[in-house]
């Protein structure tokens, strides 16, 4: 899987940009705060259908600007494909596949992959749960599209169900409590399908995350996950006992909303025994085990985004990435390309302009 071209239309500081794409190497070099970054988030706009720095789509649309309009053209082992999406400030975004309008962000989750490693992921060890779910998320939803829609399901379901607890807490009666109930044995199925996805899926991410931090550091890594609930009984009993607490609260307090996975090297948990290089490893090791899983699945090694992780790495672990990636198409951000490139193609990037070597 490879991408061969993008095309932006007020998109960021960019007012318009045509690029065509190296099927392997793709290096981006300027200082900092002109555009690099940008460019990756427009790619990955594209796999996920929302960037990995705010929630808000106008935010991507250039300052002054009423619009911003994307396209995409990608290659996987069986064809070419197009992607474009359009948003427009308060406006539902459109995108296209083939040409063909979507309606459903789910469809298009699992086209075109990528597997993005930014330095604020450094936090995917140390920082707390949010981080861990969400990048579990993430890669769920590239690796089985099912997960995503299961995920959908069981968000609209936690969503209703906290507004009627705060209705209830409200009202000071029990006037919702049935209705909380009721919502109860939705809740319960659609979060047990995600913790049964979640315990395959990180089963087999933490034999593959364990051999790539062997590899980059001679040092053990282990992934634990334990879903908190595997009945339905047992999660249904914990909801019923605990709903006065939640009344206090005002949320639902239980369910695969607030999990966590563990992440141990050397028998000791990362986040706080952990040293920053070693850190840094764990999620290296996480993100090459993810892209590894792709690979499995699909048959063909996803896009992989570097956004200035190799300045967070030393040495042996920029050698250990550089090893990984020759014969898959990367793109990397940089502020000082030397050694970066062996092959591919170089580029400058300066006040949302983007130019050839």
């Amino acid at each position: 899987m490879y991408i061969k071209s993008l095309t932006l239309q007020n998109f960021r500081n960019y007012e318009a940009q045509t690029l065509q794409f190296h099927s392997g190497t793709n290096v981006f070099c300027g200082d900092n705060a002109q555009g690099k970054t940008n460019l990756l988030e427009a790619l990955y706009v594209f796999s996920m259908g929302k960037s990995f720095r705010t929630v808000c789509d106008a935010d991507l649309i250039r300052f002054g600007a009423d619009y911003t309009k994307a396209s995409l053209s990608f290659c996987d082992r069986h064809r070419e494909h197009t992607l474009e999406i359009i948003i427009l400030r308060n406006k539902k975004k459109q995108i296209k596949i083939n040409g063909v309008t979507i309606s459903r962000l789910s469809e298009l989750v699992g086209h075109l992959n990528v597997v993005l490693f930014y330095p604020e992921e450094l936090g995917l060890v140390k920082e707390g749960p949010y981080v861990r779910r969400h990048f579990m998320d993430v890669a769920m939803s590239q690796l089985r599209p099912t997960y995503y829609h299961a995920l959908g399901r069981y968000q609209r379901v936690l969503e209703q169900r906290n507004k009627l607890i705060k209705r209830t807490r409200l009202s000071g009666g029990d006037s919702f409590r049935e209705t909380v109930f009721a919502w109860n044995e939705k809740l319960v199925d659609y979060g047990l399908e995600l913790m049964n996805y979640r315990s395959v899926f990180m089963e087999r991410l933490g034999e593959l995350a364990a051999k790539a931090h062997y590899e980059a550091s001679g040092e053990k890594l282990q992934l634990i996950y334990k879903p908190r609930f595997t009945t339905k009984e047992a999660f249904l009993e914990k909801l019923e006992e605990n709903f006065e607490r939640e009344l206090e609260q005002g949320c639902t307090l239980y369910g695969p909303h607030r999990e966590d996975f563990d992440i141990f090297i050397n028998d000791k948990e990362a986040k706080s025994f952990g040293s920053q290089g070693q850190q840094r490893s764990a999620v290296l090791a996480l993100k090459l085990a993810q892209a590894d899983l792709l690979f499995e699945e699909y048959g063909e090694y996803p896009v992989l985004l570097l956004d200035d992780i190799m300045s967070e790495l030393d040495q042996n672990r920029r050698a250990y990435l550089a090893g990984k990636i020759p014969d898959k198409q990367v793109f990397i951000t940089c502020t000082d390309a030397e050694g970066l490139l062996d092959g591919g193609q170089m580029y400058s990037v300066s006040a949302g302009s983007v130019t050839l070597g």
